[in-house]
């Protein structure tokens, strides 16, 4: 199989993840807090975060989104501006807080040449904005944004800024000590090479957290509240998966992270180029935008893309990702909301040989000679 599908979940997953696995299953009690502080360390260190109290192991990049925005203390009035490009584990609480919280909401378009509108960002920022929101790259089109601008901006104008890494975590290098956003959540099952079930949530020193019922200790005639948000809040720690993210991690930078990440996007960067070479197809985004990922996605006037994703698992045994990604507001924009796309996402493990074979096939179904 060739599985093109990592902007999903990364597949094949390294055997030392579930080594590490297998080997937590087995441990005593008394070793599971050495896990969570070597994991702990792993992924500070991966993403340089400078600090450990307030990063917080979740069980999914959604719960990370989760906590943020609903410890967050929006006040009625409130503005909050997100991209069109958003996932809908970002784009639901753009909605929810509106609706419960009576947060203005400002959705910020792409334009022809890039997926967002750093213009008319700062237009809107010039009003007074609590909180700027944005994906670092669009789970469709692979498309980075332009997230070091969007922080400088929000910074000038004295907004909060969270970044969703779930499409950037483990593909490009992060360093959260020197980008300084607000709010910082990934997926560790994408990029990281993590198992399923295993993100993170990192916030800043500079913000305060409203969790009125958030407190492990019962202290007679106190009630606390203002407080951090802690493992009351999200749940256990997801302690298996944490062993697994720290494997996935500790792989890449062993393999030398800087060259896997160039590698997958240079191969991602063949792949568009080459699937311009295919009639009746075209790659969906802005073809002037300046960084990608490893995630490419195809759409067609003429053949049904259902038939034609479901010919190239048939036939050929390649794994893309066809539909609509989670992503409904991109594909609004994008002008493909009413059938979707079919996606091709590259990772660490994916070839130029892989690349080859997909082109062919890819011609051979568009021309019937399958």
């Amino acid at each position: 199989m060739i599985y093109l599908n990592a902007a999903g979940t990364s597949w094949p997953k390294p055997k030392e993840v579930a080594d590490a696995m297998v080997r937590f299953n087995s441990s005593s009690p008394d070793q599971w807090l050495t896990t969570f502080e070597e994991g702990q360390r792993t992924v500070l260190s991966f993403f340089d975060i400078p600090y450990s109290d307030r990063f917080l192991f979740t069980q999914s990049c959604t719960q990370a989104l989760s906590i943020a925005f609903s410890d967050f203390p929006w006040e009625q009035g409130d503005r909050l501006i997100i991209s069109s490009m958003e996932h809908h584990a970002l784009s639901r609480w753009y909605y929810k807080v509106q609706a419960e919280r009576g947060v203005e909401g400002v959705m910020i378009p792409r334009t022809d040449s890039s997926p967002l509108d750093l213009d008319l960002l700062e237009k809107e920022l010039q009003k007074g904005v609590k909180m700027v929101a944005i994906t670092m790259a669009s789970n469709v089109t692979g498309e980075i944004l332009p997230y070091e601008e969007v922080l400088i901006l929000s910074r000038k104008y004295g907004a909060m800024c969270l970044l969703d890494g779930a499409q950037t975590a483990g593909v490009i290098p992060i360093s959260i000590k020197d980008l300084d956003p607000d709010f910082f959540v990934f997926a560790g099952h994408k990029g990281p090479l993590g198992p399923q079930g295993i993100g993170g949530l990192d916030i800043s020193e500079r913000v305060s957290m409203i969790c009125p019922s958030a407190a492990c200790e019962v202290v007679p005639g106190e009630k606390k509240a203002n407080t951090f948000p802690s493992y009351c809040d999200v749940g256990s720690a997801p302690m298996i998966t944490i062993a697994g993210l720290s494997a996935g991690i500790k792989w890449l930078q062993h393999q030398d992270f800087q060259t896997i990440s160039t590698k997958a996007i240079r191969l991602a960067k063949t792949l568009r180029e080459e699937l311009l070479t295919v009639p009746k197809l075209s790659v969906v985004g802005a073809a002037s935008c300046a960084h990608h990922t490893g995630a490419v996605s195809i759409s067609s006037n003429e053949i049904s893309l259902l038939h034609l994703n479901s010919l190239l698992w048939t036939e050929h045994k390649i794994k893309g990702s066809m539909g609509f990604q989670c992503a409904p507001l991109a594909h609004e924009v994008l002008g493909t909301s009413e059938n979707g796309t079919l996606r091709f996402s590259l990772g660490p493990m994916s070839t130029e040989e892989e690349i080859e074979i997909l082109i062919e096939s890819l011609k051979k179904v568009v021309t019937g000679s399958t």
